[in-house]
């Protein structure tokens, strides 16, 4: 559900990126197999990966469900999604729009008790737009949820409507509502609320009936039939059987459970790959709406592109999710109507990082599976440093291929005297930082010290863009 940040750091330097094409695209599928080999074969976790363009759809798929058989995970195998719940909320909103039922504009005040004190900024109203957008002001988690130790647990548990009237009617916003992006799980589970109130239902019956149902994704629940149930993956946290999780009212934030293949039939419909009345709706739900998010690059409603590279002929878009157990991404490249379903339960590999990639035709092989991020385009010279204990020494960790320091000779393990003739010595982290730090094309001359061979060289370095493919 994206209630845990799972959002990769770049490591502590200024690092910058440069276009080029990814190595080799041609041979995405032997690539996949070979990497749910590797890392899921004959394990008690898996991951299912799914793939659809116009040619149709396939999966793939390793590991296991864990659920005390040996059943391996398919397309079939049920997970909790997670966040990815958010973009339902979002399309659910645009439904009943559509219908007249309610206006992205409306105050989401109109729908809520009276008794509801809904936050606003200089009399200026939270809409329901506000929240699918994910622009609401309201934060990243409320601060009413249960205390916990591990945030693998059940975080939710018990969050009933009358807490989220009570977040909302004593929180402050920072600032106007839809004046900038805020990733907000307390913003979704307040819209999807709303949603049910004025549908007269639940959230689970109106995602059923106007979602689900026309697009036959029969095993896409919040609640779990003994059937469903049965193919359910266990989730895993820090090695062992992690709890499911019960989101009550903040259900539509992150409560469904679905598989590999109803959300290829999601991702069908999203890029017009079967025709479906739903699909012009969700081209309104694709719209970017604010852009250069530090976390989340372009982002809509609420679909993102999490800082990913866009090749030429490519336009990236998808959402992530995670919950105790769980890591899932659906994501889809609308230039070239091409889809990617990846479902695990476990958290150590991240699947947005292995969907991302999917759709950059990145390598996903030869390489740490657990740090692996998708491929994104910086600016800078492409070093990572970190201050020594006790000696305080500025050291450079480690050295991004294709980056101007690696041009320049640099590696790991290399002290950095001084910066544009400023010592380093005596300096914070931050203040070396800020002496790297600039516009692109600018000059920076690093001093360093061989500490095997004791040599100390000047190398001159040029700030510019590159692609970081870790």
């Amino acid at each position: 559900m994206n209630m845990t940040r799972m959002i990769p750091c770049l490591c502590v330097t200024a690092l910058l990126l440069a276009g080029q094409l990814p190595a080799q695209a041609s041979d995405d599928i032997t690539d996949i197999k070979a990497f749910l080999h590797d890392n899921f074969d004959k394990k008690n976790v898996g991951m299912v990966i799914g793939l659809v363009d116009e040619h149709g759809s396939r999966i793939f798929s390793a590991g296991k469900l864990d659920n005390g058989t040996d059943q391996e995970v398919d397309g079939d195998t049920v997970f909790e999604i997670g966040s990815i719940t958010k973009t339902f909320t979002a399309l659910l909103l645009q439904e009943m729009a559509e219908r007249g039922e309610i206006k992205l504009t409306d105050p989401v005040a109109k729908y809520l008790p009276e008794s509801v004190k809904v936050p606003s900024y200089n009399h200026q109203e939270i809409t329901l737009l506000d929240l699918a957008t994910q622009a609401s002001g309201l934060p990243f988690q409320p601060d009413n949820t249960l205390t916990i130790t591990n945030d693998w647990e059940n975080p939710w548990v018990g969050y009933t409507a009358e807490k989220i009237y009570a977040f909302l009617s004593g929180y402050t916003l920072p600032n106007a509502p839809g004046a900038k992006f805020q990733y907000s799980n307390i913003g979704m589970a307040v819209l999807g609320h709303v949603l049910a109130l004025k549908g007269g239902t639940n959230y689970e019956s109106l995602v059923v009936d106007r979602i689900c149902r026309p697009l036959h994704m029969d095993s896409t629940r919040v609640a779990l039939t003994p059937a469903l149930h049965s193919r359910l993956a266990i989730g895993h946290a820090l090695g062992k059987p992690a709890p499911n999780w019960d989101i009550y009212a903040a259900v539509g934030a992150g409560g469904l459970r679905s598989t590999a293949n109803d959300l290829l039939k999601y991702v069908s419909a999203e890029l017009g790959l079967k025709p479906s009345k739903l699909t012009p709706l969700m081209k309104e739900t694709q719209v970017i709406r604010h852009l250069d998010s530090p976390d989340f690059g372009k982002t809509a409603m609420p679909w993102y592109d999490q800082l990913s590279y866009n090749f030429p002929g490519m336009e990236l878009l998808g959402h992530g999710g995670g919950t105790g157990g769980y890591s899932t991404f659906v994501g889809f490249d609308k230039k070239q109507r091409r889809g990617v379903v990846v479902v695990s339960n476990q958290r150590v590999i991240h699947s947005p990082a292995v969907g991302w990639r999917i759709l950059q035709h990145a390598q996903l092989t030869d390489r740490n599976p657990a740090e692996m991020m998708p491929v994104r385009e910086i600016e800078g010279i492409g070093t990572g440093l970190k201050l020594d204990e006790p000696t305080g020494a500025l050291r450079i960790t480690m050295v991004w291929s294709n980056s101007p320091a690696i041009k320049a000779g640099l590696k790991p393990g290399l002290t950095v005297q001084s910066i544009n003739d400023i010592a380093t010595a005596g300096k914070t982290l931050p203040e070396c930082l800020d002496l790297i730090r600039g516009k692109a094309g600018a000059k920076l001359h690093f001093a360093v010290i061989d500490p095997e061979r004791k040599q100390t060289n000047t190398v001159e370095m040029t700030r510019e863009k590159f692609l970081i493919y870790q």
